[in-house]
């Protein structure tokens, strides 16, 4: 028997989601590693200190809290959200997974804005969700009566990241506003890069219940190796995730790490303001670079294109690699022809990024 009859038709077509990267073994202090969007402005001292204190007392032969219970109380005290409009994934990834599990069976129509995060697609794909592009405007921004149109009459899910990813820019209020109040299904926002940003539309959960907000440790706390999102919504919206969920889902030193962090949100604020200052500094030295063009950017990365004659995004991003500078390619992405995403890091990181640019564009 060929095993290939008992996979889905859906995963038989599924591509496989390659997070294209080195192994931390691999990285020395020659490699400027800015293409996953961490945050290393983040001092390592710091993590290394929560970690250590977050194992204080563990007996790792019981099983954690169930449903990440330590990590929800620590998130709704800080937030001011009740615990049952709390939930709490490992990372957004499994958020996404098990947002679709619950909300995406076969035929629903899922909507996703495009270019954006590609792992969108991907559930939809995974469930046999029927998805929806909705192309955003040239400036980036939403279209909203098209997103609106293509809803139709039947409830649906749309899935918005704001800021984008990857380019970067945040949705405004008045387009958001519009979506949610009149889309007919349930609006997720994914928010991993909100804490960058000019605003949070988390209270909006408070007073209309087709909306989720999902938010992550990955970014602005620079916990990525952690493993921690969370959804914030309507107590009945968090139930039906819970019911799909497994209990022991986030392991007790994620859930001490994240509480720890939280009550540090001092420092972390302070690393937050940081990288908005060096986004803006980023962004003014690639300006001044021939044919480069960056956009605005509201998040802890910066979208750039390569508008040089006998230059595309796929080759300086090899020919960047060959200097141990790690960016993405989003050139094959809609909209995004030749536009590479880098992230913000600490001013030497950027600096060195971007002389390794020019070489690059002179060579």
């Amino acid at each position: 028997m060929k095993v290939e009859k008992l996979v889905r038709k859906e995963i038989q077509g599924l591509p496989f989601y390659d997070a294209e990267s080195i192994f931390p073994e691999k990285l020395d202090k020659r490699v400027i590693k800015l293409d996953l969007n961490e945050n290393l402005a983040v001092s390592s001292d710091m993590i290394g200190k929560l970690l250590i204190n977050a194992c204080q007392g563990v007996d790792a032969r019981r099983y954690p809290p169930p449903h990440g219970a330590t990590a929800v109380q620590a998130i709704s005290n800080f937030f001011g959200f009740d615990e049952s409009e709390v939930f709490v994934g490992n990372g957004s990834d499994e958020l996404l997974d098990l947002l679709m599990k619950t909300f995406a069976g076969k035929r629903t129509k899922v909507l996703v804005v495009e270019p954006t995060f590609p792992l969108y697609s991907y559930f939809t794909q995974m469930y046999g969700g029927e998805k929806g592009t909705v192309l955003l405007r040239p400036d980036f921004g939403l279209d909203v009566d098209a997103l609106l149109e293509k809803s139709g009459r039947e409830p649906s899910l749309l899935i918005v990241c704001s800021p984008n990813n990857p380019t970067g820019n945040q949705f405004t209020k008045r387009d958001l506003e519009k979506v949610v109040r009149e889309f007919n299904g349930l609006v997720v926002v994914d928010e991993a890069y909100a804490d960058f940003a000019k605003y949070s539309v988390i209270d909006w959960t408070r007073k209309t219940d087709n909306l989720m907000v999902l938010r992550t440790f990955s970014k602005a706390f620079g916990l990525a190796g952690i493993r921690l999102g969370f959804a914030l919504s309507n107590r009945s919206v968090i139930g039906y995730l819970k019911r799909v969920a497994h209990p022991f889902n986030i392991d007790i030193i994620a859930q001490r790490v994240v509480a720890l962090a939280l009550r540090n949100w001092d420092y972390f604020k302070t690393r937050i303001g940081y990288i908005v200052r060096e986004r803006e500094w980023l962004r003014n030295a690639l300006a001044k670079i021939d044919g480069v063009v960056p956009y605005p950017s509201d998040a802890n990365f910066i979208l750039f294109r390569i508008a040089k004659k006998g230059f595309s995004s796929a080759a300086v991003k090899e020919r960047l690699q060959g200097k141990n500078v790690f960016v993405k390619d989003r050139g094959s992405a809609p909209l995004l022809g030749n536009c590479v995403r880098v992230t913000v890091g600490t001013r030497d990181m950027n600096e060195a990024f971007v002389s390794a640019l020019k070489e690059v564009l002179e060579e």
